[in-house]
């Protein structure tokens, strides 16, 4: 099945990573997503009822999906390992790694906003009740590891500011998935790293700008002196 064999492509990947070889892991996922993407693409449906279908739900809730399937959380999954994957010395492709986490997140959006119910309509402005508990759940914790990728390779960037409010994020998004558990040690590490480091630039620049300032002060003030010598003379 389109299950089972993006499955098999997923622990590809993860073996490849285990055994250390990061561009066949990459190229793993890369291939899963690939394949498993056939199923929620938007594309012309032809004469197939399945396909027909799939487009109307697409058409009608703004392109995204808005019912929760394995396949689904396994396709996100995957696509977050790929954008951890992205960040490794070997790759270091920061930017494709922030795209990867941004389409998780949205992705997961109909389904991490409220317990019990999922968006649907255009640009989402409508809900679907009775949704399972577990839903919410599940679309919540990959929404915190999403938020992580993206503080991870915003850090990476040197975007310590965005960094900080990804990591937030995901600070909040697991608290919301599992409210009696600790946030988890590295998260909240990586969170003060952010923080420390975004002070540390603003602390640079405001120390530029007063340099820069004191500068044409003392420009400013050269040339009066030498005006009023002119003036003497």
């Amino acid at each position: 099945s389109l299950f089972e064999t993006t499955l098999l492509l997923k622990e590809s990947g993860n073996a490849a990573l285990r055994s250390g070889s990061v561009s066949l892991a990459a190229y793993s996922y890369d291939k899963a997503l690939r394949y498993c993407a056939v199923a929620f693409m938007n594309f012309p449906s032809g004469n197939s009822d399945f396909l027909s279908c799939h487009q109307h739900a697409l058409k009608v809730n703004s392109g995204h999906e808005v019912v929760w399937t394995p396949l689904l959380n396994l396709m996100i999954t995957i696509r977050l390992n790929l954008a951890m994957v992205l960040l490794k010395p070997e790759l270091r492709d920061h930017a494709a790694s922030i795209d990867q986490a941004n389409l998780a997140l949205v992705e997961l959006k109909p389904f991490a906003t409220t317990k019990g119910k999922v968006l649907i309509g255009k640009k989402l402005a409508d809900c679907r009740e009775n949704e399972p508990p577990k839903t919410y759940i599940e679309a919540k914790h990959l929404q915190a590891k999403a938020y992580f990728r993206l503080g991870t390779a915003q850090h990476n960037s040197t975007d310590f500011s965005k960094a900080a409010r990804s990591f937030m994020k995901s600070v909040r998004c697991a608290k919301e998935a599992n409210p009696s558990a600790d946030p988890d040690s590295t998260l909240l590490m990586r969170l003060a790293e952010a923080k420390r480091a975004h002070d540390r630039t603003k602390e640079r620049q405001r120390k530029k700008f007063k340099t820069l300032f004191s500068g044409e002060e003392d420009e400013k003030d050269g040339k009066k002196k030498t005006g009023q010598k002119s003036q003497d003379a």
